[in-house]
């Protein structure tokens, strides 16, 4: 029997959607896909009919297809905004009601938690809502346990608000499905100053409340030093830490050693490099941190998977223009 394929996420849209909560959403599983040295999911966007839909800005967004309710293996999206009672239709209904008993699970952003609870599924479930929507949710919907908590899970749903809940609810989801180094990566993915995002409270700074400090210090300390890397003796010197006890700490927080989430950090800023600019490999090699560019390709090709040549031509299939 064939190995099952890892599941889509399909990002289901509706006329008035948010861009920024469309984004929250996507953007952290382009960060796993693209640094994952492991084979993870991929991702689509559907509208009910195929038709393009317009976000709440007005920028129209056409769409891979049109939507399968009784397609199974995918993580399912409901991305919702505005009128999202106009959205109510008994086609709609009956189609959700089909889809999420397929899915592996199912996320409602934004308002799309209306659309969910409209259908019924939501009954006897906990869930939450955009902010302006909780109240009228809640009388709305009386069966259905409503939060005002940033995302909730309940069973195989998952709801949140805005644009930052959505952030918060994919993170937690990657680290569960790719592990906590994932979703540590992910959230960091704006970082390019670290001092200056440590000020701001963001990037590694704003995991504090997940993360030791200790950890986080050691990990702006690796982004700030790329092209010449701290060894893990000075760096759990630097740190106030022995060597073992920072060890330890990378290991509980991260799952691995800080040695490999540092030569991780060093490959992904290659790969960004080999795919943004015009650098000889020999130039990204010295750039983050290895003696040569043999030594850089062997490292690369060991968690990708293919060669650093290879990210300069090959087209990418979960992206389908440059920018």
């Amino acid at each position: 029997m064939p190995p099952k394929s890892p599941p889509i996420f399909e990002f289901l849209l509706f006329e008035g959607f948010s861009n920024m909560v469309l984004a929250s959403a996507m953007e952290p599983l382009r960060d796993v896909r693209m640094n994952s040295g492991q084979e993870v999911s991929g991702w689509r966007v559907t509208t009910l009919d195929g038709a393009p839909v317009r976000s709440s800005s007005g920028l129209q967004i056409t769409p891979d297809g049109s939507f399968d309710e009784g397609e199974t293996n995918r993580t399912l999206v409901l991305v919702a905004g505005y009128h999202v009672r106009d959205q109510v239709t008994p086609t709609l209904l009956a189609k959700l009601r089909t889809a999420t008993r397929q899915a592996e699970r199912v996320l409602a952003l934004d308002t799309a938690a209306w659309l969910l609870a409209a259908a019924g599924v939501l009954e006897g479930q906990a869930a939450t809502i955009h902010w302006q929507e909780l109240e009228a949710f809640s009388e709305t919907f009386p069966k259905t346990e409503v939060s005002t908590a940033r995302f909730v899970r309940s069973g195989a749903f998952l709801t949140c608000g805005g644009a930052s809940t959505a952030l918060d609810m994919m993170l937690s989801l990657i680290q569960e499905l790719y592990g906590s180094a994932a979703a540590f990566g992910a959230s960091t993915m704006f970082v390019y100053d670290p001092s200056r995002q440590s000020e701001l409270n963001r990037g590694a700074a704003r995991l504090e409340q997940r993360g030791s400090p200790k950890v986080l210090e050691a990990v702006n300390l690796m982004a700030e030093r790329i092209e010449s890397p701290l060894s893990t003796a000075e760096l759990a010197k630097q740190v106030s830490l022995s060597e073992r006890t920072l060890a330890r700490a990378f290991q509980r927080e991260l799952g691995m050693t800080p040695g490999k989430y540092y030569k991780i950090l060093r490959l992904q800023h290659a790969r960004y490099l080999s795919e943004e600019t015009h650098l000889s490999l020999e130039q990204i090699a010295h750039r983050c941190g290895f003696s040569s560019a043999s030594s850089l390709g062997r490292s690369f090709v060991g968690l990708y998977g293919r060669t650093l040549r290879d990210t300069r031509t090959q087209e990418r299939p979960w992206v389908k223009s440059a920018r």
